[in-house]
């Protein structure tokens, strides 16, 4: 009787098959490609925290950072009789909005919000405010506008944001001016703010891409 190796004694080892080995490393990849591409793609960490407040929005009604817990928003300073940077920035601002509007759950809850706060609330009232929203065209219960004490404000936007707020100055009759910080600041859900962007078109695909981590994956992932 023959000795000569059969068709099956022919097959190369498992370790020498191409079609094998494709298939380990393909599901090795698959495994561990979304842990990379998570650490990868990290949000910026924590640089400082909002803390608790309490103010009165644009329809007059209380809001707090309570209501902001489990949000990601992204907070800017300005006045409604800003005739310097203002219009710029709410403008660019409200280009945010459709690119996280994807990112609302099944009941519409939206998990990243725009948070203006006056530097001027002496003149910005709740009235005042729903009127420069109007303007806007700002989406109800997506953009908050919000003001309050003026202590209070420059106390969050000096010690907690850690930008620029001057005093008030009038520059003829009663209209008045205030020196503020145009740039965006991204929070996360535990009141954390994880970065500063400026409004040009860079700085904003930025601040959408890191919302859009902290949305998807949270402050811890």
């Amino acid at each position: 009787m023959s000795d000569a190796a059969t068709p099956a004694d022919r097959r190369p080892p498992l370790w020498r098959n191409p079609f094998a080995i494709g298939f380990v490393v393909g599901a090795i990849v698959l495994t561990v490609l979304p842990f990379i591409q998570r650490q990868s793609l990290k949000a910026p960490p924590p640089i400082t925290s909002v803390g608790a407040f309490q103010l009165t929005d644009e329809g007059g009604l209380a809001f707090s950072s309570a209501d902001l817990k489990g949000k990601v928003w992204i907070a800017n300073f300005f006045f409604a009789r800003c005739p310097s940077i203002c219009p710029k920035m709410q403008s660019e601002t409200a280009k945010i909005l459709p690119h996280v509007e994807d990112l609302g759950d099944d009941d519409g809850e939206a998990p990243v919000l725009l948070v203006s706060f006056t530097v001027d609330p002496e003149h910005d009232t709740p009235e005042v405010l729903a009127a420069y929203a109007r303007k806007l065209q700002a989406p109800a219960g997506r953009w908050k506008f919000l003001t309050g004490d003026r202590e209070l404000i420059k106390e969050i936007a000096v010690k907690r944001f850690l930008l620029g707020m001057g005093d008030r100055e009038a520059v003829g009759g009663d209209v008045y001016d205030v020196v503020h910080s145009g740039k965006l600041a991204l929070v996360d859900q535990n009141g954390d703010v994880r970065g500063y962007w400026d409004l040009d078109e860079g700085g904003r695909s930025a601040i959408i891409s890191a919302a859009r981590l902290l949305a998807k994956y949270g402050p811890n992932p």
